[in-house]
């Protein structure tokens, strides 16, 4: 199996530390959105930056013998949301969500240098699983991408009502975080929702029985309840606001618990 260089780890995640301060200071010292180019300057970094995490990313997939943990899920999740953002910068308005996103970041990928490396998972070599898999891994990030939307969300309902300078002034107005926060919930919950119906065909298909209901199905499931609720209510009865925000922030912590807190307790505590 194909392991990443502890060194690169370290580079990488020192690039988001780098790129994360770089950011918060700037936004500390001028209250006002940045100009086109240095926009374009920070876009042009993270693009690097994503470059330069890839492997991480994918080397433990590759190989005769893929293998994939706690350690490998956190790097993955980090390079797909990291990803999702830097591609719809391109398209719209995002300002502020790289001060949450980068943070973030960097202490989920210091965590997995915390964390042994994965498990061998041979079922990763078959075609079928790995098209549940990145369906699963678009999920996970359009949904890490929904949480610091909800993260903005309260930070710009604080605004309202305590103005302050620096990072909450450049905002974009409450309204368009929240659109913008059901577009993502629908297309995170829409891949959820593929998730778990290939994983449960597609596990019949090559072990020969149904899928098992382990902790990671449960918390699954309840996510997708969850998220489905959210939905169900934002478009019958209107939710919106801080409803929205912690039920989103709930589904989240699910999703977590549901595979990467699984595989944290089974290699980082059972060495299993």
């Amino acid at each position: 199996m194909l392991i990443p260089h502890p060194l690169l780890y370290l580079l990488v995640w020192l690039g988001y530390v780098a790129l994360a301060g770089w950011l918060l200071a700037r936004h500390h010292q001028a209250p006002q959105p940045a100009d086109g180019r240095q926009q374009r300057l920070e876009h042009a970094l993270l693009g690097l930056l994503l470059l330069a995490h890839a492997p991480l990313a994918f080397m433990p997939l590759a190989g005769s013998l893929p293998h994939f943990g706690a350690r490998e899920a956190l790097g993955l999740l980090t390079w797909v949301a990291v990803l999702i953002y830097w591609t719809a910068a391109f398209l719209i308005r995002l300002e502020g969500l790289q001060t949450i996103l980068l943070p973030v970041a960097a202490i989920s990928l210091g965590l997995s240098l915390l964390v042994p490396v994965g498990h061998a998972t041979p079922w990763l070599s078959a075609p079928l699983m790995q098209v549940h898999f990145a369906i699963a891994m678009l999920a996970y990030g359009f949904f890490a991408v929904a949480a610091g939307l909800a993260v903005l969300m309260r930070l710009a309902d604080q605004e309202l009502h305590r103005p302050s300078r620096g990072l909450l002034r450049q905002l974009p107005p409450l309204l368009a975080l929240e659109r913008l926060l059901f577009a993502t919930l629908t297309l995170g919950f829409t891949l959820l929702t593929a998730t778990l119906a290939t994983g449960s065909v597609f596990a019949e298909e090559l072990f020969g029985q149904p899928l098992a209901l382990s902790h990671k199905t449960v918390f699954s499931v309840l996510a997708w309840l969850v998220f489905g609720v959210l939905l169900w209510g934002r478009h019958t009865r209107g939710w919106r606001g801080r409803l929205a925000v912690n039920w989103t922030l709930a589904g989240f912590a699910l999703l977590l618990l549901a595979y990467i807190g699984s595989r944290f307790v089974l290699d980082a505590v059972l060495h299993r």
